[in-house]
């Protein structure tokens, strides 16, 4: 079971010092021509075969299932996040439940104004209701870093999440904004199943610093009893 996952990550430096114990995983965003800490099939593939005690993750925005396929394949990654908007279909959801024999993540992401979500349905609530029959775990990746600093909003997306983990019946991953100063007081609020990080542990963007990055790693492993894992 998995309670930290750090996202973007690029080299084997950063990689291995997340490979300290099976409670923490690496996600590595794999052939995005959007992403600054995007790597290829082949470079991810390399960095997961040298892992020996932390979970792998193959971040992915794939336009066909067989994308899927040949991520598997080649990376061979423990589980497969997906991203952007393939998930927006529902015969596409049942396509990947009724074929894959991977763990997949489902991502969903939230409008930092409005709060929508970014598919199924703008209601996130209703978009994770939708998404939760289909895959082993949901990620949401909401505002926590530019909202909690304002009580109201911190509350509203304190509700936002209490109402989702009311109707969720899978591992529910968080992230957002989180950094090292405030991951504790929003695990602590939150209590969700693992938390997710990626900008918050870089002193340049796209960019891991191992010291951000144990920093942020020591302190959720503070907070473990509030995270039930994945």
């Amino acid at each position: 079971m998995w309670i930290a996952k750090i996202s973007g990550v690029t080299d084997f430096e950063s990689a291995i010092s997340v490979d300290v114990s099976p409670e923490f995983a690496i996600g590595a965003i794999i052939d995005n021509i959007n992403e600054i800490r995007a790597v290829s099939k082949f470079d991810a593939r390399r960095i997961f075969a040298s892992m020996e005690n932390c979970v792998t993750i193959a971040e992915i925005v794939p336009s066909t299932i067989d994308d899927i396929f040949e991520i598997q394949e080649i990376c061979n990654p423990d589980m497969i996040q997906i991203n952007g908007l393939f998930f927006n279909d529902i015969n596409t959801l049942i396509a990947v439940q009724s074929i894959t024999t991977i763990p997949i993540i489902g991502s969903i992401f939230m409008d930092k104004e409005t709060l929508e979500s970014n598919i199924l349905d703008t209601d996130p609530i209703k978009a994770v209701q939708m998404l939760d029959s289909y895959v082993h775990a949901i990620n949401i990746n909401l505002p926590l870093g530019l909202n909690w600093d304002s009580q109201n909003k911190k509350e509203k997306l304190i509700k936002i999440i209490y109402e989702i983990k009311n109707v969720v019946t899978k591992p529910l991953i968080i992230g957002g904004g989180l950094k090292t100063s405030n991951i504790g007081e929003i695990t602590k609020a939150l209590s969700p199943n693992a938390v997710d990080i990626s900008s918050g542990v870089e002193k340049i963007p796209g960019i891991k610093n191992p010291e951000l990055m144990q920093e942020f790693l020591e302190t959720v492993y503070d907070y473990k009893e509030h995270l039930i894992g994945v």
